[in-house]
């Protein structure tokens, strides 16, 4: 299956592994070898959602998500790229 980017709408979405890194409340939580998806022509990069929703599951929900919950829809049906992406550090 592919998916056209939603970024620039010329590439497409490719299946590859990442690290995922986030502060999930007070702890940092790192898994590698992660899937994501990322575009071959701009480099826009989203996590799986089914990978997503097992950390989820895991962890519980994100404190960020419980505060933006209902203000925007959900994108995807769970299968293929998510809707939330690697997040860049600000300082």
């Amino acid at each position: 299956m592919t998916y056209t980017c939603p970024a620039c709408g010329y590439g497409r979405l490719r299946a590859f592994r990442s690290v995922y890194t986030r502060r999930w409340g007070d702890a940092f939580v790192t898994v590698p070898n992660f899937p994501a998806w990322r575009c071959d022509h701009c480099g826009y990069t989203r996590y799986d959602a089914a990978a997503l929703a097992q950390i989820e599951l895991v962890l519980g929900p994100d404190e960020d998500d419980l505060a933006e919950q209902g203000t925007r829809p959900r994108m995807n049906d769970g299968n293929g790229p998510g809707e939330r992406g690697p997040r860049r550090w600000s300082f």
